[in-house]
């Protein structure tokens, strides 16, 4: 399992993706055209040399999959972190995981659900008998991703088997190695602080408008951007599955400095198996907004926590297994 992708490791995810890619979308080699025999010539000279035969390219064997993982409920934490290289030079030192959202794909690949829950959520249980009081987008600053894992999971009432988390910096990589994203804008969306003033439609963005895109919430709120995410997570991965989506996302994979995750890499080419599998799946999306699932507001406590939500546990709960439990 790996924290931070080293080069090595990145090298070897390239590997596995390009290996399967090419085992799956492998066509057989044209058999070579047979040359016709010269006729022979009256001349004493030397028969010529005959020419060899060609070499047969043996066919890649097939990479294996893990059958256990395939024939199982697969739930992933997906994790964006508010930091950038342009924000650390400038002095940010705090990294906040304002994007939290959870993927669960069913046993048959028939259905896949998502659920967000709002950075401003607060009184999360962290799993282990504690309650985190402050707001959810900085457990992972304080106790680590896995507790951030954990504590969605308890949140929840479902097993999430694992997080995949990437900065600022590394989510335009991903739109643009795959051609740009398709989204149908809902609502207008405007945030001249960045250049946005898009109207409801449908629109093709790069990496740097997905991001803003994702990114805005100063003239909606929270819930909406997190809808927002949403959506572009499926754009991209509705891309990914495309043959040239996938080569050129495998291409772009040497980029992603900030990527961090505990899936283990010789499971990647089942990840991408189940990926393909799922490509007419069945979408739900949800994020977990007031007043369904909780009651907002600023907070008049003694802790000052600004404008919170507090969450309905019974509710999030409830809905939670209904969609991603077994």
């Amino acid at each position: 399992m790996i924290g931070p992708m080293r080069p090595s490791n990145r090298l070897l995810v390239i590997g596995l993706l390009t290996a399967f890619s090419l085992a799956a979308c492998a066509t057989p080699t044209p058999t070579p055209t047979a040359v016709p025999t010269a006729s022979p010539s009256p001349s004493p000279s030397p028969s010529p040399t005959p020419t060899p035969a060609p070499t047969a390219v043996p066919t890649p064997a097939p990479i294996p999959l893990n059958a256990e993982m395939l024939g199982k409920r697969l739930t992933i934490l997906i994790v964006g972190e508010d930091i950038s290289a342009y924000r650390l030079a400038h002095g940010t030192i705090t990294a906040r995981t304002d994007a939290i959202m959870v993927v669960s794909v069913s046993p048959d690949q028939s259905k896949i659900s998502m659920i967000s829950l709002p950075r401003d959520t607060v009184d999360v249980p962290l799993g282990d008998g504690r309650v985190f009081r402050q707001k959810v987008n900085g457990i992972m600053q304080k106790y680590g991703i896995d507790a951030l894992r954990k504590a969605m999971a308890a949140l929840l009432g479902v097993p999430v088997d694992h997080y995949m988390m990437l900065n600022m910096d590394d989510f335009p990589w991903m739109v643009d190695a795959v051609g740009g994203i398709d989204v149908t804008v809902q609502t207008h969306v405007y945030d001249p602080r960045l250049n946005l003033d898009i109207q409801p439609g449908p629109l093709h963005m790069d990496g740097a408008l997905a991001l803003s895109f994702s990114r805005t919430r100063e003239y909606d709120s929270d819930y909406e951007r997190a809808a927002r995410q949403q959506q572009v997570i499926l754009a991209i991965v509705q891309k990914w599955l495309t043959p040239a989506g996938g080569a050129s996302l495998v291409g772009a994979m040497r980029f992603l400095g900030s990527l961090r995750t505990d899936l283990v890499m010789g499971d990647v080419p089942t990840l991408l198996e189940i990926g393909r599998r799922s490509a007419d799946a069945a979408v739900s999306r949800v994020v977990l907004t007031p007043p369904r699932f909780g009651d907002d507001g600023i907070d008049t406590s003694a802790l000052k926590r600004g404008w919170v939500m507090i969450p309905n546990l019974k509710a999030i709960r409830s809905y939670a297994r209904s969609v991603m439990a077994d």
